[in-house]
């Protein structure tokens, strides 16, 4: 009689039992899409200065060791998205971002990049290094990331 109805969730909330499921669906918090939209509704959970390894860098290679970290502002939002940027200004163009959901593991990287606050983000399409100035900050990224 009816067409089925479609639950379309519009929004990411998390619930209050489980973080990782929304709240108006119950599905999880990766089958939502991560939109631009979604960051005005959305709280920072972390933001801050940190240092980002270039792409493609190979600590083993002498020549790869001199190569210079970007200093980026990173925002980590309630739903899993850490944005980086140039400046900390809101209007500022992004110059990435990654879903921290589709992370698979966040390793302590200080015996591979030499640097003792350095941390390691694996993804399945490549793994991002981030370092900050001190060992306190990147202790508090270590409590927000999964």
């Amino acid at each position: 009689m009816f067409p089925p109805r479609e639950n379309r969730c519009h929004r990411f909330q998390a619930n209050i039992f489980n973080k990782r499921k929304c709240q108006n669906c119950f599905r999880p918090a990766e089958s939502h899409t991560l939109r631009e939209s979604d960051l005005h509704a959305t709280k920072p959970v972390k933001a801050g200065w940190l240092l980002l390894a270039p792409e493609g860098i190979d600590f083993l290679n002498p020549a790869h060791k001199n190569r210079k970290w970007q200093r980026r502002y990173f925002i980590l939002y309630e739903h899993g998205l850490l944005r980086y940027a140039l400046d900390e200004m809101p209007g500022t163009l992004p110059q990435g971002s990654v879903n921290m959901s589709e992370c698979s593991d966040v390793l302590d990287a200080s015996s591979q990049t030499s640097f003792c606050s350095s941390l390691r983000l694996c993804f399945s399409d490549r793994d991002y290094y981030i370092r900050t100035e001190n060992e306190e900050n990147i202790t508090g990224y270590t409590l927000v990331f999964p």
